[in-house]
């Protein structure tokens, strides 16, 4: 599953990069997009996504909390 951010709204730079960081740590693919995602290719995302969580790559709030108290 994919992540669509729109960087140009997030001002702060130091916000941005710290963003950007912290998807890379969880390993969070994410890119930037300027047109509008077709319904293609979101049922595709969506698709993708079921496909990780039933494989059991997802990350719980808890194990999120654990990981975040660590930053």
């Amino acid at each position: 599953m994919e992540l669509i951010i729109d960087f140009d709204k997030i001002k702060d730079p130091s916000k941005r990069e710290w963003l950007i960081s912290s998807l890379k740590l969880m390993h969070i693919g994410f890119h930037t997009a300027e047109k509008p995602q077709t319904y293609a290719q979101y049922n595709k995302d969506l698709e993708k996504g079921d496909a990780e969580v039933e494989r059991g790559e997802f990350t719980t709030a808890a194990d999120l909390k654990v990981e975040a108290g660590k930053w």
